[in-house]
């Protein structure tokens, strides 16, 4: 019986070569208990539980809660830092490639809720200690492309004004107010979302593009 119980895997253990998978698998656990029992709530034991795992498996991937949530930080500004790129590469008029800027990070936000939410809504995202718990770098690098965007529009002598930083830090407060409005309050009697969304990136653009 002895030689038996041996010979059998150790429960959650995976398979040669399938580590990347469960990273992932936990990634997304805790994405998901994150945002719907909040991080406070949110236990490893509570993760590994959900698939099906055990906690000392679970700290094979991550050492601790910190770990996952800076993880997943780093992932979603990447993400967004790659889409920000393919707008620029693909835009070289600088007003079309600032407009589709804010319409793609809008859509960006819509597309990951729980991603957006956790790094952008939720106030346990700057309790981290950076860069110990995460990269701070990632997130500058997403403002700065967007920056970018508007500086090259302000260089092409297209904004009303010049003051590239305001400009920015304007611009992505509209759109984040925006994205959180529609995540947070998904109940509301929203008009047709691309309607809103282009409409609200249409205003912007009139709100800062010189005139005449």
């Amino acid at each position: 019986m002895k030689n038996k119980r041996l010979s059998h895997p150790l429960r959650g253990r995976k398979k040669k070569g399938q580590g990347p998978q469960r990273r992932t698998e936990i990634l997304d656990a805790a994405k998901r208990l994150f945002v719907e029992k909040g991080y406070d709530a949110t236990t490893i034991r509570r993760i590994a539980g959900s698939l099906g795992i055990s906690s000392t498996a679970l700290y094979v991937y991550f050492p601790d809660k910190n770990a996952i949530l800076a993880e997943i930080c780093d992932a979603t500004f990447e993400r967004l830092i790659e889409e920000l790129d393919e707008v620029r590469r693909g835009s070289p008029d600088p007003l079309h490639a600032l407009q589709e800027s804010l319409e793609g990070y809008i859509r960006f936000g819509l597309k990951h809720p729980n991603e957006y939410e956790l790094v952008f809504v939720s106030r346990r995202t700057e309790e981290l200690q950076w860069p110990e718990a995460g990269n701070e770098e990632f997130g500058m690098q997403a403002f700065q492309r967007f920056s970018g965007c508007v500086e090259a529009a302000v260089r092409a002598g297209l904004m009303y004004d010049t003051d590239t930083e305001r400009l920015a830090q304007q611009l992505w407060a509209a759109i984040h107010g925006l994205v959180a409005l529609l995540l947070l309050r998904s109940d509301f009697c929203w008009v047709d979302l691309d309607s809103l969304i282009r409409g609200h990136v249409g205003m912007l653009m009139r709100g800062v593009r010189k005139q005449g």
